[in-house]
């Protein structure tokens, strides 16, 4: 039996955290589950994506998104600055490749396209109940980004991988 193994043998259902050792490293100072824990608030985590124009279209995301290939994802927003809906790249990538001919869709309003009930928090919010809505979320939005606002206006978006 190698050291490895032998550092992870539990007795008979006996199921602790100290006897995990890369468990207690997730929770060191940063974790998700340290921030919970102590109480950061959202807006502290949040990065910022591309803003998108709800009059965009398909096309022009199409090139936002191809300037920005470490964007996850991209935020449409009305006139005032307040998100209306989320674009994940990975997603959209996918539907714009799908089509046989997606000449098409470069026409189409990125509102056909985007996400129109994103989750959409306040910076004050803690990030222990950002987690939890986050995970209350169906199957197929789980893993889209968070949007982070402040007094309505984008503030940035938690990219749920990161955090």
């Amino acid at each position: 039996m190698t050291t490895t193994q032998e550092q992870h043998l539990r007795l008979f259902g006996v199921n602790k955290k100290a006897d995990f050792p890369q468990e207690r490293e997730e929770e060191k100072e940063g974790s998700a589950a340290w921030q919970a824990e102590n109480g950061e608030l959202a807006g502290s985590k949040s990065v910022a994506v591309p803003i998108l124009s709800q009059t965009d279209t398909c096309g022009e995301t199409q090139r936002l998104l191809l300037r920005h290939p470490e964007a996850a994802c991209a935020v449409v927003c009305d006139d005032r600055g307040r998100p209306v809906g989320l674009v994940m790249s990975d997603a959209f990538f996918i539907q714009m490749n799908a089509e046989f001919d997606p000449e098409h869709l470069y026409e189409l309003p990125i509102s056909r396209l985007m996400g129109l009930h994103p989750l959409t928090v306040d910076a004050g919010m803690p990030i222990a109940r950002v987690l939890e809505l986050a995970a209350a979320r169906s199957s197929r939005t789980r893993r889209d980004a968070v949007i982070v606002t402040k007094d309505g206006a984008l503030s940035g978006a938690w990219i749920l991988e990161t955090v």
